[in-house]
């Protein structure tokens, strides 16, 4: 089912049933998708390149602003190479397709995102699932069903996208540590969000990138579009190889490429948007918890709201409207049975829309 139609006015308002109202939802969490430099960016490279190269990148299409768009993510990951793909969706598909033969069976979290479990399922591999964010249930059901010498794959989102919540990648790792396994990690919601340098949950639980394969997309934290794959030279090779979801895509619109490469090179030189970032989302989610709010405290700058009755959330929408904020009440998977209320701060939103924000919750319950 569709949401509610939308006309974006600039990066932090929409026009929604004829009134201009204040947005904090959606994905793009430093409002990178409407930065002048990057928008002017796309724009240019469509004069220049038009929109597409038109062929796979194993082919004809294999374009100078892709080779210039990985060696900046992999700079900004520290890692030997990366790749990028036409969706955040497909790159799940993409690294699997590489990887699968040095495993024998995934464990993945019961509320991992679909494209985990779209890659998991193309593979003639046993696969487990365990307890959302439980490393003990990790533990028993390795245990249980991994047959000697096996070397399992774990499959997780790194942020949970609808509550915030962030995987226990460390605790993951020690549990692994008894059968040589290796985690692959959809770092989508936290690639330049979380960690010092916004290089994932990784980076901010001081966990090993030689056990961890990371993918994402360049859509949200970036605010653009498109998957990435952030991986040693010899993952990247194999993925060039074996890969028939990426030897059998054509890339990026010349354009989105473009766009990231910018933004991509803008957060690495301003790294003091995510930290800051970081803080707000604590000081905010503070400030929710003291009105009676339970949610996750993470840095993920995701705010999870129900009233947990049909009728008091939708006056709650109604007051919200009323106040000049966008209700962005939502059923996506992971979300609470019944639906939520899915708010962002982002590195745009000022200190008198949190007010608003908090005043109009409040003044709802």
């Amino acid at each position: 089912m569709l949401g509610p139609e939308l006309t974006f006015l600039d990066r932090d308002h929409v026009w929604y049933e004829g009134k201009k109202l204040l947005y904090l939802a959606g994905i793009d969490y430093h409002r990178m998708s409407n930065d002048p430099q990057v928008v002017r960016a796309a724009t240019e490279a469509a004069d220049k390149y038009g929109l597409s190269a038109t062929g796979s990148r194993a082919t004809t299409g294999n374009h100078s602003l892709y080779i210039e768009l990985e060696r900046s993510v992999s700079d900004f990951f520290g890692t030997q190479g990366a790749i990028v793909s036409p969706s955040g969706y497909l790159s799940n598909t993409i690294l699997l397709q590489a990887i699968a033969d040095d495993f024998d069976a995934f464990f993945i979290d019961e509320k991992s995102h679909s494209s985990l479990a779209d890659a998991a399922k193309q593979f003639a591999k046993p696969t487990y699932s365990f307890h959302h964010l439980d490393s003990q249930d990790l533990a028993k059901q390795l245990a249980r069903n991994l047959i000697p010498n096996a070397k399992p794959l774990v499959l997780t989102d790194g942020v949970f996208p609808s509550r915030g919540e962030i995987a226990p990648l460390m605790e993951y790792a020690n549990v692994l540590n008894a059968f040589n396994g290796k985690i692959l990690v959809d770092d989508a919601h936290a690639i330049a969000v979380i960690g010092q340098n916004g290089r994932g949950t990784w980076e901010d639980q001081h966990v090993s990138p030689e056990i961890v394969y990371q993918t994402g997309t360049l859509s949200k934290g970036f605010g653009v579009g498109g998957g990435i794959v952030a991986a040693n030279s010899r993952t990247i090779e194999k993925v060039h190889r074996h890969s028939l979801a990426f030897v059998g895509s054509t890339g990026l619109a010349l354009p989105i490429a473009a766009a990231a490469l910018q933004s991509v090179s803008h957060l690495a030189q301003n790294k003091h948007l995510i930290t800051d970032l970081q803080k707000r989302t604590l000081a905010l989610k503070q400030r929710f918890k003291k009105i009676g709010f339970s949610m996750p405290m993470t840095a993920a700058p995701i705010f999870s709201i129900t009233l947990e009755d049909s009728e008091k959330n939708q006056r709650l929408s109604h007051r919200l409207i009323e106040n000049g904020v966008y209700p962005p009440y939502i059923n996506y998977p992971g979300a609470p049975q019944g639906g939520h209320f899915r708010f962002i701060l982002t590195s745009s939103t000022t200190h008198d829309q949190e007010d608003r924000l908090l005043e109009t919750i409040e003044s709802a319950l």
